[in-house]
C-alpha cells in the first residue's frame, strides 16, 4: 500500500539493499582517499558537507514522533522494520516500534553469530522485549527486591534466588534479542547493562564460591534501583543534568582540592599537637621517692608525667564526655582553679578525630570548615588551645571555601540544570508545534469537503449573480454591494482569489520552491483525478456520477498522507530529512500544489482562507468565520451551512459549467462514509475526523442533569438573591477575618490549658466550621454545583469542611486527633487574595511538578545509601555497641534511611565519627561520597530548580492573574475607603460653610513672578541640594482621587550674581521671594486643597533639556501654608530680625555643604563606636577609662545635638524631616538627649532608662548613609525588604501549620523525670510524674518544646538550621502521653513529621530568601543596565566588550637583554617558559614533602626531611640568584620576585636561627606555604586549565561587591555585638557561654557572632544566654567593695536577640554574598563563552614583547606570520597562514610596519567571526590609542597581495609576448593574451581553491564582481610615455595559489603597467 512506503518490514532482501550501501559507500571513501593521496583538488566537495548526524527523533527510547503515528500501520508493531533514521542508511540495523509507540533500534547482524534478524527465536525475544509489560514486571521485580534489601533479617533464604533467576531470564532475552556485545546496539554496548551483568555475574560467582569478605560486594545488588532509571524515561533527564553537573564540577573540584590542601597545610604548621592540651588535677598528687616495692626510682617529672597522663585526673566539660582543652597564650582557655594545663597528651578531642598532626586529618578539618558541619566544636577548641587572634584562619576559610567554593558548586548545578531545562523546553515546543500541525491537517481535511462544496456553491452563485458565462474573470475584479450585512459589515470589492481547497494549476506557483515532478503532467490534480483547478479557465465540472465513480473516501485519505508526506520534508529536523530521501521508494500521489504545502504558513499553519466568493452567500457565515478563526484553523460548524446552502437550491445550470445539486448527497454519504470507516484500522487518520459534533457520553449528560440544579423559576429567583449576598465582597471579607480568627483560636493551644480555654476552643472550632460550612453550602446553591467544582478553591473549600464534620463526628476516637490539622490548611484559603502567598504556593507547586522526577532520584539515592550502609556497616554496630547502641546508626532501615537524611541536610561528620569507631576507614569514603552526592549535586539541583521557577514567569504570572479575577478583598477595603472620604468630604463642606464668614487674605502680588523668561511653579516646587523635588498639587476636594497633578518644572536659576550677593538684605531677599514668596493665586480658593507629595525620584528618569543650578541657600524657614495663612511670617522675614536670621542660616548651609563637615561627622560616629567598644566587662577595674568614657559621651552627645541644630538651621524642618537618613540621625540623637536629661534627674539607674541607653549602639548605623560602598548595599536590601518581609511572612505561615500540628503531637510530652546529676531515668525506675515525685527525683521540662506555638517556633526554627535539633528530635521520638516518662525511641515514627518539615520547611522556605534576594538583584541591574547595550546585536556586544577590553591594555616595555654573553645566556634561560614550569613543579614537590610531615615523627624521618628541606631552600636560592643576575634591578619590579626574596631569604635566616625564628616571627615554613599561590603563574600556561581560570576570574569580579558586603556583615556584628555586651556581659557560664565565648568583651563578641552568622552553635549560645535557673537574681555590693553582678539570663531579650540576628546576617546578607556569586559566576562564563576574556589580550601582549622589545607598538611586515604563528590560542593562526592574514587584510604602515591594535583588531574579528566592524560603535573608546599614534596606512595584506600576483601575471605576459614577437616594440593598445585551449571551465575552478584556504577551514570570498583597477609598484624604472595598458585572461596552466584565491569571474585583471618589466 502506497501511504505505507514509509515504514517496510524487514525482509532478507532490505539487508542485502544494506550490504550494497556500505559496499557502494566504502567505495566512494576508498576512491576518496585516493585522490587525497594522489594530491587532486577534487576533495573539497566531500569536505563542504557536515558530518551527518543520527536524527534526535527517532532516537532509540523516544516514542514515535506525532506525525508518524497517524501514518503508522497498527499490524507493524513489534514487528523488525527497516531503519527509517537516514544516518543509519548504510549500517546493518533495524527497528522496531513497541505497542507504546517506544522506537528501539538492534544490530540487523546475527546475534551471537547464530541467530539472524529473522530466526524464530530472536523474534520472540524481540516481541517479548519491547512489550511494555516486560518492563513493568522488571520494574516491579526491581521494587520487590529493593523492598527485601531493605529488610534487616530475610524472611525466605530462597527469595534471593528467585531474583537471580528473573535477572537472568532478562539478560537472556536481551542477549537473544540484540546479540551480545561486537556491533552496536548489542546488549553490552549499553552501559545500563554493564550494571546488571556485573550484578548478575556477581550473584552467580558469591553463590559457588565464599569471597569471605567479597560478599560485601553484593551490596552493590542496590545499584539494581538505579535500573528504574533507564525505563522510566522523564528520570534519563534529569539523570543527565546530573551527571552534567558531575562533569563540570571538574573544574570546581580540582580547585576546591587545591584551595582545601593549601589550608591543611597552613593548618599543619599552625596547630600540629596544639589539640592534645588538657587540664589536669594536681589536688591529691603526692611523690613518693622511697623505693618500696619498686625496683626502680622514679623521678619527680616522671612521677608527674605518670600522673597527668591518666585520664581519670583530667578536667571534662560538663554534660559531655569531653575533656577540656586549655591553652598558654594570651586570651587562651584557661583551667578551672586545681586543675593545671598539660600538653602532649596522647589524645585528641572527638574520639580522636579533630587534629591538625598529619595532613589526612588537617584535610578532612578543612572540608569540614567548608561544609560547615559542627566547624563552631572545631573553632571553639583551636581558639581555646591557640588564642583569639587565630580567628583568622577561620574566617579566611569560611569566606573563601564555604561561601565561595560551596556556592560555585551551587552556581554550576544551576546552569547546568538551566542548560537541561532548556533543551527539554525546546523538544517540549517542537513536539507542540508538531501537535499544531496535526491538528490543522486534521482541520484541514474536514474542511475540505466543506470548501469543496461552498465552492461548488460559490460558483453556482457567482454564476448566476454576475452572469458570467466563463471562468475568464476569474481574476477580474467582482463588485458587491456596499451596504452592510447583517453583521454590521460592508461588503467590499474585492480581487477573486482561487480557492486553496482544491489545488491550483502548477502555472501559479506561489512563490513554491519545489522541484516539480514531470510526471504529474501539467493537470495532475491532487485528490479528485476529475476535478478541475479551481483557477483554471477552461474547468468543467463533473457530475455526481463521475464523482461517485471515482472519489472514495480511503482515496481521499491516502492523498492527503501523500501530501502530508511532501509536507514533512520541509518541516522534518534532520540534515536531510529521512522523508526527502526516501522520495525514490515512495510513490505517492503528490500534486505540484497541494494546499499543505504552501509556503512560508509554517508559523500559522495552514490558513485556510475561504474563498471569497462564499462570503456573498452568507455574509453572517462569514462573521461567524471571523469569530471562529484561531490559530489559522477554523472550527465553525458548516453542517448547518451545508443545510441552508442546499434548502436555497443556489445551482443554477449554465450549459456545461453547472453544479449537480445531487454532488451535494454524494458528499453527505462521503461523510457517512467516513464516520462508518472511523473505527477501521486502515484510516487511522479517520479518527483526527470528527466531522459531526458528538453526542456527549452518558456521564456528562448525567452530570448536567444532577448538578445544574435549574428546575424551577422560583428556585432560580432564590438562587440569585444567595448569589447576591454570597458573592459579595464584603463576605469576602468576613470569611478572610474568620480565617485569621480561627487561625489564632487554634494557635492558641497550650499546655498546660485551662479548662476555661478548653471550652471556649472546643465551641470556637464548631462556630467556625458552621460558618465556613454554611459559605461552602451557599455558594453550592449559588453557583449550582457545575460551576461550583470547576474552581480549585471551591473543591479545597468543600474538602475542609466535609473533613471538620467527619472530625466532629469521630471526636470520642482516639488517634484521630491528625485530622484537625487538616483545618490547618484553612489558612491557605488566604493565598486567594494574598498575591505572593499565591505565588510562592504556585512556585512551590510548579516546582513539585518537576521536582517529580528530581524527588524520585533523590529517593533512589537516600535508598541506596541507606541500603548500602546498612548492608556494610549494621555487623560493625551491633560488635562494637551491644546494647549501648547510639541513636543514629546503620542497624536498621529507619535509622540508615535517617542517616543519610542527616547527610544530606549538611551534617555527617559525628554520624561518620561513631561509625569509623565500629567499623574502621572505610566510613571516610561512604560519607564523603554520600555528601557530595546527595547534598551538593543532588540538593542543589533541588536549589536549582527553585531559583529557576522564581524567574520573572512567576512574578509576571502573579500579576495576569491579579488582572483576570478582580479581588475581592481589595474591592471590600476600597468600599471602606471611599466611604471614609465621602464623610471627610461632607465633614470639610460643612466647616466650608461655617467658614464663609470669614474674609479671604489678600494676595501680595497678582501675578507669578518670571525668572530669566520662564515661569516659575506656581505650586512652589523646588529643587534642594541633593536634588530631591518636593512638588505640591492642587487637588480639588470633591474629586480627588482623580486629578491628575501637573508635572513640576524645576526653576532655573543662571543669575549667580544674586546668588554671590547675599550679604545685600534686598538682593538676598529678591531670589527667595522669586523662589517662594509667589502667590498662590490658582490655587487659593477656598475650594482647593493643598497637598505636599514628594515626587518619587527613584523612578525612571526623565531626561529634560534643562540645566539645573542649584540654589547655594537654603529653603524658607516658614513652610508655604504658613506663609499663606498666616502673613506675619512674611512680614518676619523682611524685618531686621528676618533678615539676621536668614544670614545665619545661609552661613549654616554654607557649613553644612562644606566637604570637611561630613568628614568630622564621620570620624566622630567611629570615635563614639569605638568608645561603645570600650564598655566592657573589665570597665569597673579601670575608674580613670570609666570616667574619660562619661566624659566623651556627653561630649559625643553634644557634638551631635549642635549637628542636628544646625542641618535644621540650614535646610529647614521639612526638608531635614523627609529624608530618612536624618529621621536615622534624628532619633539616635533624641534617645542621646533623653539619657542626658535622665541622668540629670538622677532616674539613670532604672532598668528600662538603662535598657534605653543601650540603643546608643545604633550609632554606628550612620555611617552607612555616608560610606558609598555600604550605601549601594544597604538601598539594595532595603529594596529588597518588600519582598523579604513577604517571604517571611509566608515562611511564618508555613511553620504556624507545622508548629500547630507540632503542639497537637508533642504539648506537654517533652517532660521527664532526671536524678540530681541530672540524667534521664529508665522508665522502668519511675514511670510517670507521679512515681518520679513520690521518689523525691525531679519532673523538669526540655528548654525547646512545643508546649505552645511560640515555643513550638522556636523549635522548628532550630530544626530548620540544624542546630540543636537532634535534642528536639531525640525528644519527640521518646515521648509517650503527658505525664508519662518518655522511653528511647517509642515513638520512631515521628521522625516523618521532622522530614516533612525540612523538606518543605527548610529546603523550600528558606531557600525562597536566596531567590526573592536574586530576583531583586536582577531586577535592579535590568534598571542599571547600560542603555547604550540595548541598541546592539549580540555580535556587536561582543566586539563592542572585546573592544573595550582591547583598549585598556597596551604593550609593555619588555626588559632589555643583557650585552655580556653569560649574563645574557642566564636572562635567556630565565625568562623562558620552561624555567618557570621547572621552578612550579619544585613548588609542587615541596609542597607534597611538607605535606609528609606529622606529629611526634621519627628522628630518622625528620633528619630526611630537613635534608630534602635544605635542597629546595638551595634550589629556591639558586632561583634567586639567577634572576637577580638575568634582570638586574628589573627583577623587583614584579610583586611575586619580591615575595620570593623575602621568602628566601627568611628561610635561610630561618635555618642559621631556627629556635629564635619560632620563637620571635611567623615561622618560614608558613610562608613556604603561601609560595604555593604562585600555580596563579602557571595556570595561564596551561590549555585545559580554562575552565579554573573562569572561576578564579569570577572571583576577582565578585571581590569589590563581596567587600561591601563583608562591610555590612561587619556593621551588623558591631551593632549587636555592643547590644550582646549591654545585655549579656555578666551572664553565667554555662552551655554555650564559658570564659572564651561571651559577651563580656567586644572582641569575644565579635568572634561568637561571627561563629553564628553561619548559623552554627547559635542554640548553645540561646541557651547560655536565656538560662533563669540557678544563678544570682539581683545585683549586689559585697562587703569588700566589690560588685557582684546579676548572672540570670534574659529569655525574651536572648530568644529576640539571636533569632533577628541570624535572620539579618545568615538568612539575608549571607545570601547576598551567594547571590552576587551566582551572578559573577554566569557573567564570567558567559564572557568566556561568548568573546574574548582580558586574559587573552594579556598573553597577546606578553607575547608581542618578544617581538617587539621597545615597546614601538610596531613590528615589520615579515615577522606577522611568525608573530600570529607564535600566539596562544584562540587568537593564533597556525602556519602556512599567509592567505589568512591576506583575507584578514590587515593594515601596512610606511616602512612596511604593521600596528599592534591594528593586528589583536583583525585576529578579534576573525575569532568572533565578525567579517566587517559591526556599525560604528563607540568609535573613540577603540580609537583612543589610535590617535596618540600618527602613522599613514600605504597597504594592506590584502592589496599588497593583488600587487604581488597582478606584478607576477604582467611578467608572464611580457614574457610570453617577446617570446612570439621576437624582441619588437609594445603590444597594440588593450590587446587580449589568450588562448582558447587555456580557459577556465567553471566546473574547475570551483573545485580549484589554494590548500592553505582548506587548512584553515575557510573559503575566502573576496568580493571584486567588477574587475579592480590596482596601481602596481612592481617596477620602479619608468620611461616615459611609454605606458601600456593591458587586459589579462589567466589561462588555467597558470593557476597558481595566489589566483585561486579569486572568484573565476575575477581572473580577469585590467592593469595600467609599464611597458618595460623587466622580468
Amino acid at each position: 500500500m502506497e501511504e505505507e512506503e514509509f515504514f517496510r518490514l524487514l525482509t532478507p532482501q532490505s539487508i542485502v539493499q544494506i550490504e550494497e550501501r556500505i559496499a557502494e559507500e566504502k567505495a566512494i571513501k576508498k576512491a576518496e582517499k585516493q585522490a587525497h593521496e594522489e594530491g587532486e583538488e577534487e576533495e573539497l566537495a566531500a569536505h563542504e558537507e557536515e558530518e551527518p548526524k543520527p536524527n534526535p527523533k527517532y532516537e532509540a527510547g523516544k516514542k514515535l514522533p506525532l506525525s508518524l503515528k497517524d501514518l503508522f500501520p497498527v499490524e507493524y508493531t513489534s514487528k523488525p522494520l527497516e531503519d527509517f533514521d537516514d544516518f543509519y542508511e548504510a549500517q546493518k540495523t533495524f527497528v522496531v516500534v513497541g505497542k507504546d509507540m517506544t522506537i528501539y533500534r538492534f544490530s540487523a547482524t546475527n546475534a551471537c553469530y547464530l541467530l539472524s534478524p529473522f530466526n524464530t527465536a530472536r523474534r520472540g525475544a524481540l516481541y517479548v522485549l519491547v512489550h511494555p509489560l516486560f518492563s513493568a514486571l522488571i520494574i516491579i521485580t526491581i521494587i520487590v527486591n529493593c523492598a527485601f534489601m531493605a529488610m534487616t533479617e530475610q524472611p525466605f533464604d530462597w527469595i534471593e534466588y528467585v531474583f537471580t533467576g528473573v535477572y537472568t531470564l532478562e539478560a537472556l532475552i536481551k542477549i537473544t534479542a540484540r546479540g551480545f556485545i561486537i556491533n552496536n546496539f548489542t546488549y553490552l554496548r549499553d552501559p545500563w547493562n554493564w550494571l546488571d551483568f556485573a550484578v548478575i555475574s556477581l550473584a552467580y560467582i558469591t553463590m559457588g564460591v565464599d569471597l569471605g569478605n567479597l560478599s560485601a560486594l553484593r551490596t552493590f545488588r542496590v545499584l539494581r534501583a538505579l535500573k528504574t532509571v533507564a525505563v522510566i524515561p522523564g528520570l534519563k533527564t534529569i539523570v543527565g543534568a546530573l551527571l552534567e553537573a558531575v562533569r563540570r564540577l571538574r573544574d570546581v573540584m580540582i580547585l576546591t582540592v587545591f584551595m582545601l590542601s593549601i589550608f591543611a597545610l597552613v593548618g599543619m604548621q599552625l596547630y600540629m599537637g596544639t589539640l592534645r592540651q588538657k587540664c589536669a588535677t594536681f589536688t591529691n598528687f603526692t611523690y613518693d621517692n622511697t623505693t618500696e616495692g619498686n625496683e626502680t626510682l622514679m623521678t619527680y617529672e616522671e612521677a608527674w608525667l605518670e600522673w597527668a597522663m591518666d585520664k581519670d585526673h583530667w578536667y571534662k566539660k560538663e554534660g559531655s564526655d569531653e575533656y577540656l582543652i586549655c591553652g598558654k597564650g594570651s586570651g587562651a582557655g584557661s583551667c578551672p582553679p586545681e586543675y593545671i594545663c598539660i600538653n602532649n597528651t596522647d589524645t585528641n578531642p572527638n574520639s580522636g578525630f579533630t587534629h591538625f598532626d598529619n595532613f589526612g586529618t588537617a584535610l578532612l578539618c578543612t572540608f569540614r570548615l567548608m561544609t560547615q558541619d559542627y566547624w563552631e566544636n572545631l573553632y571553639q577548641i583551636t581558639l581555646r588551645a591557640e588564642g583569639p587572634y587565630h580567628c583568622l584562619y577561620f574566617i579566611i576559610v569560611i569566606l573563601l571555601g564555604s561561601f565561595y567554593l560551596v556556592n560555585l558548586i551551587l552556581a554550576i548545578v544551576a546552569m547546568s540544570y538551566d542548560e537541561t531545562q532548556k533543551q527539554d523546553q525546546a523538544d517540549a515546543d517542537e513536539e507542540e508545534e508538531e501537535r499544531k500541525i496535526q491538528q490543522t491537517i486534521h482541520d484541514g481535511l474536514r474542511e475540505d469537503y466543506h470548501e469543496y462544496l461552498e465552492e461548488k456553491l460559490s460558483q453556482a452563485k457567482s454564476q448566476s449573480e454576475t452572469s458570467l458565462s466563463d471562468h475568464d474573470n476569474a481574476d477580474k475584479i467582482s463588485l458587491r454591494s456596499n451596504k452592510p450585512d447583517e453583521n454590521g459589515q460592508f461588503l467590499s470589492v474585492t480581487k477573486k482569489q482561487p480557492s486553496l481547497s482544491l489545488p491550483g494549476t502548477p502555472f501559479v506557483r506561489r512563490n513554491t520552491k519545489k522541484k516539480y515532478n514531470p510526471i504529474h503532467g501539467d493537470h495532475q490534480p491532487l485528490m479528485l483525478d476529475n476535478l478541475p483547478y479551481i483557477d483554471d479557465p477552461n474547468a468543467v465540472t463533473p457530475c455526481s456520477d463521475d464523482l461517485n465513480m471515482n472519489l472514495t473516501y480511503k482515496q481521499f485519505i491516502a492523498s492527503r498522507r501523500g501530501s502530508y508526506a511532501s509536507l514533512l520534508k520541509r518541516t522534518g529536523s534532520s540534515r536531510r530529512s529521512s522523508f526527502a530521501s526516501r522520495d525514490s521508494r515512495r510513490s505517492l500521489p503528490k500534486s505540484p500544489r497541494s494546499p499543505l504545502e504552501k509556503p512560508g504558513k509554517l508559523d500559522t499553519p495552514w490558513d485556510w482562507k475561504k474563498p471569497k466568493d462564499s462570503s456573498l452567500l452568507h455574509p453572517l457565515d462569514a462573521g461567524d468565520r471571523g469569530k471562529h478563526t484561531e490559530n489559522g484553523s477554523i472550527h465553525g460548524s458548516r453542517l448547518e451551512i451545508q443545510k441552508k446552502s442546499h434548502d436555497e437550491e443556489l445551482c443554477h445550470h449554465h450549459g456545461s459549467k453547472h453544479v449537480d445539486p445531487r454532488d451535494m448527497m454524494v458528499l453527505k454519504n462521503l461523510l457517512a462514509h467516513a464516520e462508518g470507516h472511523r473505527n477501521s484500522r486502515h484510516s487511522v487518520v479517520s479518527d483526527f475526523l470528527p466531522f459531526e459534533e458528538e453526542e456527549k457520553p452518558l456521564k456528562d449528560r448525567l452530570y448536567d442533569r444532577f448538578c445544574s440544579w435549574t428546575c424551577c423559576p422560583c428556585y432560580q429567583k432564590f438562587q440569585e438573591i444567595v448569589s447576591i449576598i454570597i458573592l459579595d465582597a464584603f463576605v469576602d471579607l468576613f470569611i478572610t477575618i474568620c480565617i485569621l480568627v480561627n487561625t489564632a483560636f487554634m494557635a492558641a493551644d497550650q499546655h498546660p490549658k485551662s479548662p476555661e480555654l478548653t471550652e471556649v476552643l472546643t465551641y470556637g472550632n464548631y462556630v467556625f466550621t458552621g460558618i465556613f460550612a454554611a459559605e461552602a453550602f451557599l455558594k453550592l446553591i449559588a453557583l449550582s454545583p457545575v460551576y461550583y467544582f470547576k474552581d480549585g478553591w471551591n473543591c479545597f473549600d468543600f474538602f475542609i469542611v466535609t473533613l471538620s464534620f467527619v472530625e466532629m463526628a469521630l471526636d470520642g476516637v482516639s488517634g484521630l486527633s491528625v485530622l484537625r490539622s487538616f483545618r490547618l490548611l484553612r489558612v491557605f484559603k488566604l493565598a486567594r487574595s494574598w498575591q505572593t502567598l499565591n505565588m510562592l504556593i504556585r512556585i512551590v507547586a510548579g516546582t513539585m511538578g518537576a521536582l517529580g522526577n528530581l524527588i524520585f532520584v533523590l529517593a533512589i539515592v537516600v535508598f541506596i545509601f541507606a541500603v548500602m550502609g546498612q548492608q556494610l556497616f549494621r555487623d560493625g554496630y551491633i560488635r562494637e555497641y551491644g546494647d549501648d547502641m547510639p541513636r543514629w546508626s546503620f542497624i536498621d532501615f529507619l535509622h540508615s534511611f535517617m542517616i543519610i537524611f542527616r547527610v544530606l541536610c549538611g551534617e555527617w561528620i559525628e554520624s561518620m565519627w561513631s561509625c569509623t569507631n565500629s567499623n574502621g576507614p572505610a566510613c571516610v569514603p561512604f560519607f564523603l561520597l554520600t555528601y557530595v552526592i546527595g547534598n551538593l549535586v543532588v540538593l542543589n539541583l533541588f536549589l536549582a530548580l527553585l531559583l529557576n521557577s522564581f524567574g520573572a514567569e512567576s512574578l509576571s504570572g502573579g500579576e495576569a492573574e491579579e488582572d483576570k479575577e478582580p479581588n475581592k478583598l481589595s474591592e471590600a477595603i476600597g468600599r471602606f475607603k471611599r466611604f471614609g472620604r465621602w464623610v471627610k468630604v461632607k465633614v470639610i463642606v460643612c466647616l466650608k460653610v461655617k467658614m464663609k464668614a470669614k474674609p479671604k487674605p489678600t494676595d501680595r502680588s497678582p501675578s507669578t513672578p518670571r525668572l530669566n523668561g520662564k515661569e516659575t511653579i506656581p505650586d512652589g516646587g523646588q529643587t534642594y541640594s541633593n536634588g530631591t523635588v518636593i512638588e505640591m498639587q492642587a487637588k480639588s476636594e470633591d474629586d480627588d482621587e482623580h486629578s491628575v497633578p501637573d508635572k513640576s518644572t524645576t526653576i532655573v536659576l543662571e543669575d549667580e550674581k544674586k546668588m554671590e550677593d547675599n550679604t545685600q538684605p534686598n538682593s538676598s531677599a529678591s531670589p527667595r521671594e522669586s523662589l517662594s514668596s509667589n502667590s498662590h493665586h490658582s490655587l487659593s480658593d477656598d475650594d482647593t486643597k493643598l497637598s505636599l507629595t514628594k515626587v518619587n525620584a527613584d523612578g525612571e528618569p526623565e531626561i529634560n533639556e534643562v540645566k539645573v543650578t542649584y540654589a547655594n541657600y537654603p529653603d524658607d524657614c516658614f513652610c508655604k501654608v504658613c506663609r499663606r495663612k498666616c502673613p506675619c511670617c512674611i512680614r518676619f522675614e523682611n524685618t531686621s530680625w528676618g533678615k539676621r536670621a536668614w544670614k545665619i542660616r545661609c552661613l549654616a548651609y554654607a557649613l553644612v555643604e562644606h566637604k570637611y563637615f561630613e568628614t568630622f561627622i564621620i570620624t566622630m560616629i567611629l570615635a563614639s563606636s569605638v568608645a561603645l567598644a570600650i564598655e566592657d566587662v573589665y570597665l569597673d577595674e579601670r575608674p580613670t577609662l570609666k570616667q574619660i568614657l562619661e566624659i566623651t559621651d556627653k561630649f559625643f552627645t553634644a557634638i551631635f545635638i549642635v549637628e542636628m541644630f544646625i542641618k535644621w538651621t540650614a535646610f529647614g524642618y521639612k526638608k531635614y524631616f523627609t529624608d530618612a537618613w536624618c529621621w536615622l540621625d534624628f532619633v539616635i540623637v533624641g534617645i542621646s538627649i533623653m539619657m542626658l536629661v535622665f541622668e540629670i534627674i538622677g532616674m539613670d539607674k532604672v532598668s528600662a532608662i538603662k535598657a534605653m541607653r543601650t540603643l546608643r549602639a545604633l550609632r554606628p548605623l550612620r555611617a552607612v548613609s555616608r560610606w558609598e560602598g555600604m550605601r549601594v548595599v544597604v538601598n539594595a536590601l532595603i529594596k529588597a525588604i518588600p519582598s523579604i518581609a513577604n517571604v517571611m511572612m509566608v515562611c511564618l505561615i508555613f511553620w504556624l501549620i507545622f508548629g500547630i500540628v507540632g503542639v497537637q503531637f508533642f504539648a506537654g510530652k517533652f517532660f521527664k523525670c532526671v536524678d540530681a546529676d541530672g540524667n534521664k531515668l529508665s522508665p522502668n525506675i519511675t514511670a510517670n510524674r507521679t512515681e518520679c515525685e513520690a521518689k523525691g527525683y525531679e519532673w523538669i521540662n526540655s528548654k525547646v518544646n512545643f508546649d505552645n506555638v511560640l515555643m513550638a517556633y522556636l523549635a522548628l526554627f532550630q530544626v530548620a538550621t540544624y542546630k540543636g535539633w537532634i535534642d528536639v528530635m531525640n525528644d519527640a521520638i521518646d515521648s509517650k502521653n503527658i505525664d508519662e516518662q518518655p522511653e528511647r525511641e517509642d515513638n520512631v515514627y515521628m521522625y516523618l513529621y521532622f522530614v516533612f518539615f525540612i523538606i518543605f520547611g527548610s529546603f523550600f522556605t528558606l531557600n525562597l530568601f536566596i531567590g526573592v534576594i536574586i530576583e531583586n538583584f536582577n531586577q535592579q541591574k535590568k534598571k542599571a543596565g547600560g542603555s547604550l547595550e540595548m541598541f546592539m546585536t549580540d555580535d556587536q556586544k561582543k566586539y563592542y566588550m572585546a573592544m573595550k577590553r582591547m583598549s585598556s591594555k597596551s604593550p609593555q616595555k619588555s626588559i632589555p637583554r643583557p650585552s655580556n654573553i653569560i649574563m645574557g645566556w642566564i636572562f635567556d634561560a630565565v625568562t623562558n617558559q620552561k624555567f618557570d614550569i621547572g621552578i612550579m613543579i619544585i613548588i609542587m614537590l615541596n609542597m607534597l614533602t611538607m605535606a609528609l610531615e606529622h606529629y611526634k615523627q621519627s628522628d630518622m624521618f625528620t633528619t630526611i626531611l630537613d635534608q630534602i628541606n635544605m635542597t629546595f631552600i638551595i634550589i629556591f636560592t639558586i632561583e634567586c640568584v639567577l634572576k637577580l643576575i638575568g634582570l638586574r634591578h628589573y627583577y623587583f619590579k614584579f610583586p611575586w620576585n619580591i615575595f620570593d626574596f623575602i621568602v628566601v631569604v627568611l628561610s635561610i635566616v630561618g635555618v642559621a636561627l631556627s629556635d629564635v625564628m619560632d620563637q620571635f616571627l611567623v615561622s618560614p615554613t608558613l610562608l613556604r606555604v603561601v609560595r604555593v599561590f604562585r600555580v596563579g603563574r602557571v595556570l595561564r600556561l596551561v590549555k585545559s586549565a580554562k575552565g579554573i581560570r573562569t572561576l578564579l576570574f569570577s572571583l576577582a569580579v565578585s571581590l569589590p561587591a563581596l567587600f561591601n558586603i563583608a562591610l555590612l556583615l561587619f556593621l551588623v556584628m558591631f551593632i549587636y555585638a555592643t547590644f550582646g555586651m549591654s545585655f549579656f556581659m555578666h551572664v553565667k557560664h554555662q552551655y554555650g557561654i564559658d570564659d572564651c565565648f561571651n559577651f563580656e568583651t567586644f572582641f569575644r563578641s565579635m568572634i561568637y557572632l561571627f561563629q553564628m552568622c553561619t548559623s552554627a552553635g547559635w542554640d548553645s549560645a540561646l541557651a547560655g544566654i536565656t538560662n533563669e535557673v540557678d544563678c544570682i537574681e539581683e545585683t549586689t555590693e559585697l562587703p569588700d567593695g566589690t560588685m557582684q553582678y546579676r548572672d540570670c539570663g534574659n529569655y525574651q531579650a536572648g530568644v529576640l536577640f539571636l533569632t533577628s540576628y541570624l535572620i539579618i546576617s545568615f538568612l539575608v546578607v549571607v545570601n547576598m554574598y551567594i547571590a552576587v556569586i551566582l551572578e559573577n559566576f554566569s557573567q564570567a562564563t558567559e564572557d568566556v563563552q561568548q568573546g574574548l576574556t582580558s586574559d587573552e589580550f594579556d598573553l597577546f601582549y606578553e607575547k608581542w614583547e618578544k617581538f617587539d622589545p621597545e615597546a614601538t607598538k610596531f613590528i615589520a611586515l615579515s615577522q606577522l606570520s611568525d608573530f600570529v604563528d607564535y600566539l596562544e590560542e584562540p587568537l593564533r593562526l597556525p602556519k602556512p597562514n599567509h592567505f589568512m592574514l591576506v583575507k584578514l587584510d590587515i593594515p601596512i604602515c610606511e616602512d612596511d610596519k604593521v600596528y599592534c591594535r591594528d593586528i589583536l583588531d583583525a585576529l578579534t574579528k576573525n575569532f568572533l567571526g565578525t567579517s566587517d566592524t559591526p556599525g560604528e560603535i563607540d568609535v573613540n573608546e577603540v580609537d583612543k590609542d589610535k590617535e596618540k599614534i600618527e602613522y599613514n596606512v600605504a597597504s594592506s595584506t590584502l592589496l599588497r597581495q593583488k600587487e604581488h600576483y597582478a606584478a607576477r601575471i604582467i611578467q608572464k605576459a611580457w614574457r610570453r609576448y617577446r617570446n612570439e614577437r621576437g624582441n619588437t616594440s609594445p603590444p597594440p593598445y588593450d590587446m587580449v593574451i589568450s588562448k582558447e585551449s587555456d580557459m577556465v571551465t567553471s566546473k574547475e575552478s570551483d573545485m580549484a581553491t589554494s590548500k592553505d584556504s582548506k587548512e584553515t577551514a575557510t573559503t575566502v570570498h573576496e568580493d571584486t564582481s567588477s574587475t579592480k583597477s590596482v596601481k602596481s609598484d612592481a617596477s620602479n624604472k619608468q620611461i616615459a610615455g611609454s605606458s601600456v595598458d593591458v587586459h589579462i585572461e589567466i589561462p588555467e596552466s597558470e593557476i597558481t595559489e595566489e589566483t585561486a584565491m579569486l572568484s573565476p569571474e575575477n581572473r580577469t585583471v585590467e592593469l595600467r603597467a609599464d611597458s618595460d618589466v623587466v622580468a
